[in-house]
């Protein structure tokens, strides 16, 4: 399913301001349009009436766009159901939907000083693929 959702890879990830429980500071940290280090943001976000949006040929690339409890990829979206802090860590459990399947799914998170965060599965940490965000 993360390949899906190209970013999903978030992707995907992530908001827990409108989660009881949630930390708002997070989820000011995560509301916009997010992008692996290796992608420019030129090249997967438009703007379009004052806000960014995927462009239809980013496809290929990992991004993003959180806004409140949503996550919308180039193929999927995912709703952010709970999440769960511990230390540095941010666990989000997430129900994601493509054209073809409808998913749950957990992904950790950690914010870094530098305003980037990674994703990582706990049980391989070292494993990371990390996310900037892209302003306009």
């Amino acid at each position: 399913m993360w390949e899906r959702l190209g970013l999903a890879g978030l992707t995907m990830l992530l908001l827990t301001a409108a989660l009881p429980g949630g930390s708002v500071h997070a989820a000011d940290r995560l509301d916009g349009a997010w992008t692996t280090s290796a992608a420019s943001c030129d090249e997967v976000f438009v703007k379009r009436k004052g806000n960014l949006a995927l462009k239809r040929t980013s496809e290929g690339w990992s991004a993003f766009i959180v806004r409140g409890n949503r996550i919308n990829g180039a193929n999927a979206t995912c709703s952010v159901k709970s999440s769960r802090q511990k230390g540095d860590v941010t666990t989000l459990l997430l129900d994601c939907a493509d054209k073809i399947i409808f998913d749950t799914m957990t992904v950790s998170i950690r914010f870094k000083e530098d305003g980037t965060f990674v994703r990582f599965d706990p049980e391989f940490p070292e494993v990371e693929t990390s996310y900037r965000r892209c302003d306009r």
